[in-house]
């Protein structure tokens, strides 16, 4: 249901004359209005017939052209409308505004909903080459529905309405603020983050998306009142201590199951190999592997790593030669994981039960560190340096830039032995 009228009221300027806007009106959206360069007295003006009166000045080619400007668009709606295209009033608003050259694209105003559904298709069909495979972008999908189903409930509970009805102009400080309160209150209710830092910033970059494709209103400058809220908390190395790998490497292996010893071989062949992300061992194929190294993008990031091999890498790489289905190196995935959202479950699913292994081991070790798959990245970086290797040549096997290896993977795990240099230089 749509409908166009005209309201008449005093000139700001000049009470004595008219100002009159177009009001536009759709179901589930917003009213728009829109000045109208018509003009007379005010007096002269009905409200309720929405035209001058008649023997008024001018009355009689004032009216017509209402009527002319308030039939263009109603046209134009019952064109959208009957072709089934979704529209706003304000998209309805501005469908006159200028014209379009044969070969300026249009500019279609999208709602927030609109537009978080776009991003969702967008990043179900995308698809991208690492390492010869063809890796889907619907894990951000999967982010993109879940922080949909977030605003959505926030714009319910906290003001009564539907995120359709949003557009960008309404993200406002107000209404980032609300919804970062928002966000820590249900994260307080589950006992968890809520979700608010990736919700602000997710948010963020969709405002800013948004501005690029030039929405009315859209901006971030909105944010600038969130502070440190919407920053990355700072992140703690989960790096462990040369002696905890060294207990992990000579475990007796009498003690785990055949599977059990395949989740202690990818975390160690993790370690060897400049800290390979879980996903990336998961993913590697034998044409990465070199004479002397590993080359591979990362899946995760735009880098390439290139870690050198060692004699321990080279004997997980023999041990395990024919087992991988198709020319994956270890025997991670089936012919059941046929596309790259049935491999990104199953990454998932080993990682935890590498992570349940590791724990069993530290059980039986009576090792206290908290050990991850994703201790062997920090682990790697934190040793190599401690060794006097460039930070360079680390983050090279890595595939991390220095400045992030330093701030988000490197932790001194040798208090002892930094101890004891400090009181031979000091």
């Amino acid at each position: 249901m749509f409908s166009i009228k005209v309201k008449g009221k005093p000139n700001p300027k000049n009470s004595n004359l008219v100002k009159l806007e177009l009001v536009f009106f759709k179901t589930d959206y917003p009213r728009v209005t829109k000045v109208l360069d018509i003009t007379g007295q005010y007096k002269d003006w009905d409200p309720k017939s929405q035209t001058f009166r008649a023997g008024s000045p001018n009355a009689y080619s004032k009216n017509r052209s209402l009527a002319e400007i308030c039939m263009r668009y109603q046209r134009v709606a019952e064109e959208w409308t009957t072709s089934g295209r979704l529209w706003s009033a304000v998209e309805l608003s501005h469908c006159f505004d200028r014209q379009q050259s044969a070969s300026e694209p249009e500019t279609r105003i999208r709602t927030v909903s609109q537009l978080i559904e776009e991003r969702i298709a967008y990043f179900d069909s995308r698809e991208r080459i690492k390492n010869g495979q063809i890796i889907l972008s619907s894990t951000n999908a999967r982010k993109y529905e879940k922080f949909h189903r977030s605003l959505k409930a926030f714009v319910s509970a906290v003001y009564g309405k539907s995120l359709s009805s949003y557009f960008f102009k309404d993200i406002d400080a107000k209404f980032v603020t609300d919804y970062a309160f928002y966000l820590k209150r249900r994260g307080a209710e589950n006992g968890n983050q809520g979700c608010l830092v990736t919700h602000l910033r997710m948010l963020r970059a969709l405002c800013n998306y948004a501005a690029k494709l030039g929405m009315p209103g859209a901006g971030i400058t909105a944010f600038d009142s969130l502070g440190d809220m919407i920053k990355w908390p700072e992140t703690t190395s989960r790096a462990v201590s040369a002696k905890t790998i060294a207990l992990l490497e000579h475990i007796d292996r009498s003690l785990f199951s055949a599977k059990e010893q395949l989740h202690l071989d990818l975390f160690l062949f993790s370690y060897y190999t400049g800290g390979m992300a879980n996903v990336d061992v998961c993913n590697l194929i034998w044409d990465c592997v070199h004479e002397d190294k590993i080359v591979y993008e990362r899946i995760k990031f735009p880098k390439t790593a290139k870690p050198l091999l060692i004699p321990q890498s080279q004997a997980l790489l023999r041990k395990y030669k024919g087992t991988g289905y198709g020319n994956y190196v270890f025997p991670v995935f089936t012919r059941k994981h046929t596309d790259s959202v049935k491999r990104y479950t199953r990454v998932r699913q080993i990682s935890t039960l590498v992570s349940r292994t590791l724990t069993k081991a530290c059980r039986i070790l009576k090792i206290n560190e908290k050990v991850t798959w994703y201790s062997s990245r920090g682990s790697f970086i934190s040793r190599m340096v401690d060794d006097g290797n460039s930070p360079y040549a680390v983050a090279e096997m890595a595939g991390n830039s220095p400045m992030t290896i330093w701030k988000s993977y490197y932790k001194n795990t040798e208090r002892e032995k930094l101890s004891e240099r400090m009181r031979v230089v000091l």
